[in-house]
């Protein structure tokens, strides 16, 4: 009997991680850290709740640190087995981690783990091609293209009796630069996102607002602040940013500043992997390269910004404003009025970010109140998630589903969405896991 124990991202967005066991092995999908409201009281640095020696394989859907930022634990509690996942997923999550650990020791905070215990877990790496099936003890898997960033995945995974589908993050296809999310053909249980599940991301011009912004601080002498996510959404702004100077469309001497280590470091993975490109992408000659863009690596670069005055565009993170050098940005532009804040990821419960998109008139850095006299705006099109609709046309291209558990959403966003699938198709089981349940897959 097959078992399904979820130990994340369930009544919650962040965090996951699921645990499927059989009466012969175990497997382990995903083991992400717990970001804002979901990260109480201290719940990152709690021991593993089960026996990590037992695992015969961990399986990592993409690099986000929602998906794969507590791996060090399992070196700390004794795994031996492998970490399987893709090739650009296994070089992100690399630096991914890598940069956790090195902000954490910036910030004087407790350590999750060392740059020691990184290396172990990615030598415990091993790629695997999308659509290649490996067998690992009782089980067969084949990682599926989920479109949601360079070389994320869905998992599909089969006991000999059923088939199992771990969506991860589905992307929001079409996206500007990785392939489409790759359908399922058929599974019997499916363990599903819905981040955006009781909504319908809006038809905007991408392109057309970004240009709006920068007319903007043109017309004012301000700053445009771009908090972005180091993997795929920095990139993507970079690639809009390339054609708007291409076509004419925005000034060329604009100064523009990639101000994110992390985000330069992944800009480099994306030049490896040009099969993974979109097959508009592929014809882009250099898709993240243009004469005005600066790349600042070391933080007296970032410092230096300031010298800059005028008109200039900072893309700098963390995507949340949690963390990063955004928040030296934030710091010494956001009581400015002619400063624009273009907001373009998802804001989690908790964050600076969400407190500044749901309109705070004071935020807190460095110990001090700080007003705030920035305008906001939110480009939610550029979301790498899926919204309803296409979750929903995503799991109705699934053959023979039963059950479906819905995770990676807030309670609203699953309640909805499970409305909409037992109205909409036919399965009858779908269920909210919570945190520490676990369920039998007869």
């Amino acid at each position: 009997m097959t078992k399904i124990q979820f130990l994340g991202a369930s009544g919650a967005v962040t965090g996951s991680s699921y645990l499927l066991s059989s009466e012969n092995d175990s497997i382990l999908i995903d083991l992400g850290i717990f970001q804002g409201e979901d990260d109480k009281g201290d719940i990152n640095f709690l021991p593993l709740s089960f026996d990590v020696k037992s695992l015969k394989a961990v399986f990592i859907t993409h690099a986000h640190l929602d998906h794969c930022g507590r791996l060090p634990f399992l070196v700390k509690q004794g795994f031996i087995g492998k970490i399987y996942t893709t090739d650009a997923t296994a070089e992100i999550i690399n630096i991914s981690l890598l940069d956790a650990a090195k902000i954490a020791w910036e910030k004087k905070g407790p350590l999750l783990y060392t740059k020691e215990e990184v290396q172990e877990v990615c030598d415990k790496m091993e790629s695997i091609a999308y659509d290649t099936q490996l067998t690992v003890g009782s089980h067969s898997i084949t990682f599926r293209d989920a479109g949601h960033i360079l070389g994320s995945a869905s998992i599909e995974i089969s006991d000999g009796s059923q088939t199992f589908v771990f969506s991860g993050d589905l992307g929001n296809t079409p996206e500007d630069l990785i392939q489409p999310t790759e359908n399922i053909v058929k599974a019997d249980i499916v363990i599903m996102e819905s981040t955006y599940g009781d909504s319908t991301h809006p038809v905007e011009d991408v392109l057309d607002i970004i240009q709006q912004e920068i007319s903007q601080i043109e017309k004012t002498n301000g700053v445009l602040l771009i908090p972005a996510f180091s993997i795929e959404r920095s990139q993507e702004i970079l690639h809009r940013l390339g054609h708007l100077i291409k076509d004419n469309k925005i000034n060329s001497s604009i100064p523009i500043f990639l101000d994110s280590p992390m985000a330069i470091e992944v800009t480099e993975v994306f030049k490896k992997y040009p099969n993974l490109y979109n097959s508009e992408l592929s014809k882009d000659i250099s898709p993240f390269e243009f004469p005005n863009l600066t790349l600042t690596k070391t933080g007296d670069e970032s410092k230096s910004i300031l010298e800059t005055k005028g008109t200039k565009i900072i893309i700098a993170g963390s995507g949340m404003m949690n963390g990063g050098r955004i928040l030296h940005h934030l710091y010494n532009y956001i009581s400015i009025p002619s400063t624009r804040i273009l907001i373009v990821g998802y804001q989690a419960v908790g964050t600076l970010g969400r407190e500044i998109l749901d309109e705070a008139k004071q935020i807190t850095i460095n110990n001090q109140n700080i007003s705030v006299q920035a305008t906001v705006t939110s480009l939610k099109a550029l979301s790498s998630h899926s919204d309803q609709p296409k979750l929903l046309n995503w799991l109705k291209a699934i053959q023979g589903v039963r059950k479906v558990f819905l995770v990676h959403g807030e309670q609203r966003q699953r309640i909805n969405l499970r409305e909409k699938i037992m109205a909409e198709t036919n399965i009858k089981e779908v269920i909210l896991p919570l945190i520490g349940q676990e369920f039998s897959l007869s």
